[in-house]
């Protein structure tokens, strides 16, 4: 968590408000190696084919669970259909030992050469940073990521060179993918898109969350071999109106003033879930509120399970929270609302999951109740 909010004060040097008038964001890949490293051969091929995965599994789900992006192609690609890579070189050399091999700020110094020598306006685009310092067993060990619809983002990844050929029918944890950390990388980009840690409902069977555990911790907490990857209905409500996939970047800077009236929670016995219901207000109007539900001593913050509901006209929803902590414990609902500009917030004044609402519970045989 640390080194996320480390990430986020990297992302912005200037208010969003310096600069003007809403402008459309652009995802921006960055190959980034130390002097004394050249390229390998096969990268363009390779990063297209992540790109190609990459958005055949956000547009495939989002559309699975009911937000069908009006733009599902987010990457700039060349005449030939490969995207485009800024290639850069750190003024550090791996030999010196003065090019880090576990830092949080190459995403920043990638996207600054980058911006130098590709001469590349000051915007607030979406920056995936791949780093090469060599073939395994070298690696660039810091993956992290950050952003929001407003800001842009940043997400820095090591770029793991070995053979073979993706395919977006590919299991997200099979052997390559899971070789090549995959999973991980479109996580950290996930970051960058303004997408929050979400774990499993476990009811849907439908494998690992993209923006939940790592392969091998998902692995060991539900004792299983599981390989195949998911976007969960929550991470699709909030790409939904992320101007990349929308294709409009209006209001893209303003902050929703939301408020929350007549919040409860309603138990239901026999069914074995709960009901949180409300209405919300915003002068930037909500189409969904997700609530996700954290009992820190039961659930780390990759397993929190998301709930999501649609918004009724008259501003009130109703969220099932249908796999309830069955065991006694303390916990927070935390929860925020997707607004039409893509911007998620919980208190009308931030961005992103640190701004949710937040409403303290205990467990009883009874259901959730709520502490004052």
């Amino acid at each position: 968590m640390m080194r996320s909010l480390f990430l986020a004060v990297l992302l912005l040097s200037s208010p969003i408000s310096a600069f003007g008038q809403a402008k459309m964001p652009r995802v921006q890949i960055v190959f980034l190696t130390p002097a004394d490293v050249d390229a390998p051969t096969g990268v363009s091929r390779r990063l297209t084919q992540v790109a190609d995965y990459t958005e055949t599994m956000l547009v495939k789900w989002m559309k699975a669970w009911d937000y069908p992006p009006a733009r599902e192609q987010i990457f700039q690609r060349n005449a030939d259909g490969s995207v485009q890579v800024l290639f850069v070189k750190s003024p550090e050399t791996l030999a010196s030992g003065k090019f880090p091999l576990k830092d949080g700020n190459l995403s920043r110094k990638g996207k600054l050469l980058a911006m130098e020598k590709f001469k590349l306006p000051k915007t607030l685009d979406v920056w995936w940073v791949w780093v090469y310092v060599g073939d395994p067993p070298l690696k660039y060990s810091s993956y992290l990521g950050s952003g929001n619809a407003a800001a842009g983002g940043l997400s820095q990844v090591n770029y793991t060179n070995l053979p073979g050929e993706i395919s977006v029918e590919d299991k997200l944890a099979g052997p390559l993918l899971k070789d090549l950390t995959l999973k991980g990388t479109i996580h950290e980009f996930g970051h960058a898109l303004g997408l929050p840690h979400n774990g499993p409902l476990i009811k849907e069977d439908l494998g690992m969350p993209l923006m939940g555990a790592t392969i091998a911790n998902y692995r060991r907490v539900m004792k299983n071999r599981e390989e195949r990857g998911y976007v969960t209905e929550a991470s699709a409500a909030i790409l939904w109106k992320h101007p990349l996939f929308t294709g409009t970047a209006e209001r893209r800077y303003q902050i929703p003033k939301v408020e929350w009236h007549d919040l409860a929670v309603k138990n239901d016995r026999q069914q074995r879930v709960a009901h949180l219901t409300g209405r919300i207000t915003s002068n930037v109007p909500a189409h969904s509120i997700i609530v996700y539900d954290t009992a820190p001593d039961v659930r780390t913050q990759y397993f929190q399970k998301p709930y999501v509901a649609r918004v009724e006209k008259d501003g009130t929803f109703d969220i099932t929270i249908s796999e309830p902590v069955s065991v006694q414990a303390k916990g927070v609902l935390k929860v925020v609302a997707c607004c039409e500009n893509g911007t998620m917030t919980g208190d009308g004044k931030k961005r992103g999951f640190g701004s949710a609402h937040e409403i303290k519970y205990q467990t009883s045989r009874t259901g959730y109740q709520l502490i004052k």
